[in-house]
Order: C-alpha cells, then structure tokens, then sequence
C-alpha cells in the first residue's frame, strides 16, 4: 500500500512538474512575442514623430494640409495613435492644432505649460502618461517654437487578444501603471515574468503573469501509478510538439524577414525611378528643343547663313536657361524657398505653356481647344511654375484619355472680379467623386505606376502664387485655377 502510494504521489508529482515546465515555457514564449511585438510598436512610433517632424517642418504656417495628410494616414493605419497634434510652446494661449480627423485639423484648448515637457534641443523627446491611465503622450521638439505630440492608447500595444485569458497583463510607463488585465481563471499559485522594451524614447516595462490552478497540474489521471507512462509519453509528445512549433515559428520569421527585405528593396528602386522619371519628363522639352536646333546650327554652318547660325544659337542658350529653371524650381520646391515672381500678361504664359505640350498631344491625337482672353491683363506668377502647372494638368487629362476615341482638351481662361480664372476640361471619364477630397493629398494616387506627388506639387506652386486650384467632375475631369489680377497701369 506504501510502495503504491508513494508511486502515486510521484507519479502526480512527474505530472505537477512537466505541466508547470510547459506552463513556464509557454509564459517565456509569450513574453518574447508580445516583448518582440512592443518593440516593434515603439519603433513605428520613433518613425512617425521623425516623419511628421520633417513634414512640420517644411510647413510653418498651421494648420498645415501636408502634415493633416500624413497625420490622417497614421490614424488610420494605426489606430492605437489616437491623436496627432502640434504645440507652440513660444506662445502659451496658441491653440493645440490636432491633425488626423476627418473633418480635417482641429484647433483645441492650450494644453498648460505646466503639464509639457521640458525639451532643450529640436529632436529631443519625452513622455508623459496621460490623465486616463490607458494611454500615454509621446512629445518631439520640432523647432525651438513648436511641439510634437502624439497620444498612444497603450492597449493597442500589446495584441490583447492574442494572449490567452488565462494570462495577466500590466504595462508601465516609469512607476505609472498604464494598463492591466487579470486572468479569468481561478488559481492555486502565480509565476510572473518582466521584460523592458528595448527604446530609450519610451521606457515601457511589462509584467506578464501565468495562473495554474490545481486541475491544470494535477488531472484526475494523474494519481493513478499506471498512468505514469502515459504522462511519460505525454511529456515526450509537448516536448516535441513544443519544439516544432518554435521550429516553424523561425523559419516563418525567417520568410517574413526575407520577404519585407524584398519589399524594401523593391520599394526604393521603384521611388527611383519614379523620380528619374519625373525630372527625364520636365526636362524633355527642353532637351528636345537643344536637339532640333543643335542640328539646324549645323546646317546654318554648312550653307554659310551666319544669321540663322546667330538664331539657333540664340535659341540653344534660351533653352539650356529654361532646363536650369526647371531643375532649380524643383530644388526651391523640395527645399520650401519663395517662388519667383514676375508681372506678365496672362495669353502670354498660357501660349507659352501651349508651346509645350503640343508636340506631345499631337503624338497621343489629342485634340486642345483654347480659348485665350484677348485683354492685357497681367498676372503676377512664377512662369516656369505656373506653365508647369499647366503643362502638368493637361499631360494627366491626356494620359486620362488613353484609348478614347475623339480625346478632347478645352483651355479656358477669363478675368472675373479681379481674379484671372483658368479651366482645364476634357471628355474622359472623370474622377471617383469619393475620392475628389484627397486627389491633393501628398502620396494619394488612383494610378499603378504612380507615386501621388503631381497633384500635390501643382496646388503647392499654385498657392506660392497667391492662387488656388480646384477639382470636380464636368462631363470629364475639370480642374480651375485662379490667380489675382494686376491691372494695368
């Protein structure tokens, strides 16, 4: 009776201990996942302050519809970013501006210089937990006048759902508690583990516990000696399963490495080659003008006309200015300087613009119809921008009408209470009314090659012109701009 007794109690015993090592063993196996999945949670974060910062940037005046673009992009892929906002810290009754909704930016109540951070260069960051002790604020000092900051729901962190109910979860920001759920089961003793998120910017630390109850380690089944080898097998079968499932769980880490490699690589070959592509287009006219003329120098040579030789000559320098104006706009775009503005006549920039793209509408059949406004009226724009403006829309209604029969352009301009009204029509198929509200949003495209930035770059020259530029649907895409208008002395 003693001998089967003790085997009993040893055999439960056997069992207590296996089940308590897989118990351990998966606690350990959770708390790198969700460990693995924090960090890289607090990663995204560090990218989406650098990349709002440089957008805040590049956008003094607020609200700012580029940084509202991002911001909504980031709310909406992340929704444990629950809040995007900046803050003047030079000026303590300015407005928060929250960006993301959308409604678009919203101005809020002064958040107190009390409650802000202390930050003593741009790039600095700190944390604060909120009031609601399920989130926290993530603040990045832009410039020496404005704040970053973004609200984190720290429930979102951790893929809740994922980790079964027999598990406690607690989250901390420093000593302040954050979040915590505790297991739904019953138990006879806990084993906790603590792992600390490896980012400076966000000490988060979690605490993550296991219950056991007594039917868990110790099964009917269990007491009885002859199930002892059962429980041997059975400990061999976890052992083993356990193993392979950290094989496959690798190797399927290894694939998903690889494959966002890939993709990453994929990713910046193609955003070279849609700037390659970009800056070939812009100074493709040019260039083919340089060409054509280039070769009309030689004949001049041949034939012994030095006035035409003076002529094509004279031409060639005009061109290679107009290539060089060109590239330097698109450096003052990308670098945020002021536009270039002169006083011309409106027919004279819109011929201009009209000049060249023809040669590329006639190539495609398209049809432009124009209508030029007979008055000397004089606008004041940057005409290398403005006739890229123009270039660019007609080019895109173009490209819209691929494979239409009778494709047809209308350019309209007019003067109406001192503004000066330009129309681009066509009869394609228009626009996804659904989407008119985001066509100008930086890196929104409808199309699969494209990489959302011509739009955006024509409403940013339009606007370093004092104008404005609008998108709807009129039997056809039909965008409007308008300008002021300088009467003439």
């Amino acid at each position: 009776m003693g001998t089967w007794l003790m085997a009993s109690i040893l055999a439960a015993a056997a069992v207590m201990v296996v089940r308590y090592n897989d118990g351990l063993s998966e606690l350990d196996d959770w708390a790198r996942q969700t460990d693995v999945l924090l960090s890289e949670k607090l990663a995204q974060h560090d990218a989406h302050m650098t990349a709002l910062s440089a957008i805040i940037r590049m956008s003094p005046n607020e609200p700012a519809e580029s940084v509202q673009g991002l911001a909504q992009s980031v709310t909406a892929f992340y929704p444990r970013i629950t809040d995007v906002a900046t803050i003047r810290i030079e000026k303590p009754d300015a407005p928060v501006i929250a960006y993301g909704g959308q409604n678009g930016p919203v101005a809020a109540q002064p958040e107190p210089a009390a409650e802000l951070p202390i930050l003593n260069k741009p790039g600095d960051t700190a944390v604060r937990p909120a009031a609601n002790k399920h989130s926290y604020s993530i603040y990045k000092l832009v410039d020496a006048g404005r704040l970053l900051r973004l609200k984190i729901n720290a429930a979102g962190l951790l893929g809740i759902d994922r980790i079964p109910p027999e598990y406690s979860v607690s989250l901390f920001l420093g000593e302040a508690l954050l979040f915590e759920r505790a297991a739904n089961a019953q138990s006879l003793f806990v084993a906790t583990t603590q792992v600390s998120a490896n980012n400076v910017g966000q000490p988060l630390k979690l605490s993550i516990g296991r219950s056991f109850s007594l039917s868990e380690l110790l099964p009917p089944f269990a007491i009885a000696p002859l199930l002892a080898i059962v429980a041997a097998a059975i400990w061999m079968v976890e052992r083993y399963r356990h193993a392979s499932r950290e094989r496959r769980r690798q190797e399927q880490r290894a694939a998903l490495l690889e494959q966002e490699t890939r993709l990453a690589h994929a990713g910046r070959v193609n955003a070279l080659g849609e700037m390659a592509s970009g800056i070939a287009h812009e100074l493709a006219q040019p260039v083919a003008a340089l060409l054509a003329q280039s070769q009309a120098a030689r004949r001049a040579v041949v034939i012994n006309r030095p006035d035409i030789l003076e002529q094509t000559l004279d031409a060639n320098v005009r061109e290679a200015k107009r290539a060089g104006d060109i590239l330097g706009r698109m450096r003052a775009y990308i670098s945020g300087a002021d536009a270039r503005i002169e006083t011309v006549t409106l027919e004279d920039a819109l011929t201009g613009s009209i000049h060249l793209i023809e040669t590329d509408l006639a190539q495609r059949g398209v049809i432009l119809e124009t209508s030029l406004p007979g008055s000397q009226h004089e606008v004041a724009i940057d005409v290398i921008s403005f006739q890229q403006v123009i270039h660019n829309l007609i080019r895109n209604a173009a490209e819209a009408m691929v494979g239409q029969s009778e494709p047809r352009i209308w350019l309209t301009a007019a003067f109406q209470a001192g503004d000066a009204i330009i129309t681009i029509r066509d009869n394609g198929p228009g626009m996804d009314t659904t989407l008119l509200d985001r066509i100008f949003d930086p890196f929104f495209t409808t199309k699969p090659d494209g990489m959302g930035l011509g739009l955006p770059l024509c409403a940013r020259l339009v606007e370093k012109m004092d104008g404005t530029i609008e998108a709807r649907n009129d039997a056809g895409a039909c965008f409007t701009i308008r300008l002021p208008v300088r009467e003439p002395a």
